[in-house]
């Protein structure tokens, strides 16, 4: 499924936000990018709200930190007893501490920007309202041997088993945080070169490490227990079996753990210049009978 599709279904599967819509062709009235006009057959009898109409916009957005940008039009009669807002929890529900995989892409998770609140002009009975959440790509930041992410994946998921480690476990289409499941993402932020010798390169890396769970409770404390742990190690045995040493650590726990991250480390690893050459058999003779 693309992006759009995977949209639809959580939308669509979710028995809390599609009670409160109409129908349309028999089906939870959620549309892309547009609602169908008021004169077509699929509408039952002539109730067409709510309905919930969505598009997004994948254009980075460096200040906030964002991949893109998910608009979700919320349309409802102003004389129906359900208000809009009760709507809106739902929808915001949806898409809270989820990965969405579309097809040949990387997860994306989606954090609520605003919620303007608008009145159809044409319509005085018709409110409604745009919510808006920023798109936040979870690509897989592996890269080459030595690789640092690589070592810090194998490292948390030997701590919590139970987690799911974005870049090391397999991601299915839809994946919910959860209390008994949470979700861990280590982002690497940078690499510059610290100092060389005849036989290393030595490489300063910072990392972000990104706890994804509805319960911060639980965030926090497996957040802190991350931390700890790496401090109290001093170092991450890398793939290669050489160390990478935990030079700093800092742990923010108030900070946006989809957007941030909260723990932040600078490590330190090397490059050799030479490996060495496994041993070669030489001048050996045979005899052939």
């Amino acid at each position: 499924m693309n992006l759009e599709e995977l949209i639809y279904k959580r939308f669509s599967e979710a028995e809390g936000l599609i009670r409160h819509l109409t129908l349309y062709d028999g089906l939870p009235a959620i549309f892309f990018p547009q609602a169908p006009e008021d004169n077509q057959p699929g509408w039952v009898g002539k109730n067409q709200y709510p309905n919930v109409v969505y598009s997004f916009d994948m254009q980075a957005n460096q200040e906030r930190k964002s991949i893109g940008t998910l608009s979700v039009d919320l349309l409802c009669q102003n004389a129906v007893e359900v208000e809009p807002e009760e709507i809106e929890k739902e929808i915001k529900g949806c898409l809270r501490d989820v990965l969405l995989k579309p097809d040949g892409g990387p997860p994306y998770a989606f954090t609520w920007s605003r919620t303007d609140a608008f009145t159809l002009e044409e319509h005085d009975l018709i409110i409604g309202s745009e919510i808006r959440f920023d798109i936040l790509e979870y690509s897989c930041q592996e890269t080459t041997d030595p690789d640092p992410i690589a070592a810090l994946n194998s490292y948390v998921k030997e701590l919590y088993p139970e987690c799911v480690v974005i870049g090391l476990d397999r991601m299915e289409e839809i994946t919910e945080a959860s209390v008994k499941k949470p979700v861990i993402y280590c982002r690497l932020l940078a690499v510059e070169k610290n100092r060389e010798t005849n036989t290393v390169v030595w490489m300063d890396g910072r990392i972000a490490v990104h706890v994804l769970c509805p319960d911060s409770e639980k965030r926090m404390k497996m957040a802190a227990a991350i931390a700890n742990q790496m401090s109290l190690d001093g170092e991450i045995i890398m793939l290669d079996k050489s160390p990478m040493f935990i030079k700093r650590l800092q742990a923010d726990y108030q900070s946006d753990y989809l957007k941030s991250g909260q723990i932040f480390a600078t490590v330190q690893y090397g490059l050799l210049r030479y490996k060495a050459k496994p041993h070669s058999l030489q001048g050996a003779k045979g005899n052939y009978i």
